[in-house]
């Protein structure tokens, strides 16, 4: 796939793993909301993106998302998770904001969904490129 689109599918996939992953890490703290002692975790994105595509230099191995699917090297993308504090710490130590979790969320499915359409692109590109090369 490289030599169709240079580094430009790999710098989207690890990008969108690295949403997958953030996306699992606010779903997580908002189920426990709730929690006593719960301390909200994250990911610097723009920095683990930054140290992936420096680490790997682009050559990615393919993340396994779900234990049932297929192994392509199992899930080899390592990030640092951080505790994320919060303005308003609950009494029982939580330091979940529901408010801002969701928030979070969002612009994370928004951004993810932005990934997705420029991945579509440029497939869209390369089979409009085959339809019309065999005319």
């Amino acid at each position: 796939m490289g030599n169709l689109f240079g580094k430009t599918i790999s710098v989207l996939e690890t990008a969108m793993d690295l949403r997958y992953i953030r996306h699992k890490l606010i779903t997580s703290n908002i189920a426990n909301a709730e929690t006593p002692g719960y301390r909200a975790k994250d990911i610097r994105f723009e920095a683990e993106l930054e140290r992936e595509l420096t680490n790997r230099n682009h050559s990615l191995v393919p993340v396994r998302t779900h234990p049932m699917h297929m192994g392509g090297g199992g899930d080899t993308m390592r990030v640092s998770v951080i505790e994320r504090g919060s303005l308003t710490k609950g009494l029982d130590g939580n330091t979940v904001n529901l408010d801002e979790e969701i928030v979070r969320l969002a612009e994370n499915t928004t951004m993810y969904g932005v990934l997705t359409r420029l991945i579509k692109h440029k497939f869209t590109g390369l089979m409009t490129a085959i339809k019309e090369g065999g005319k």
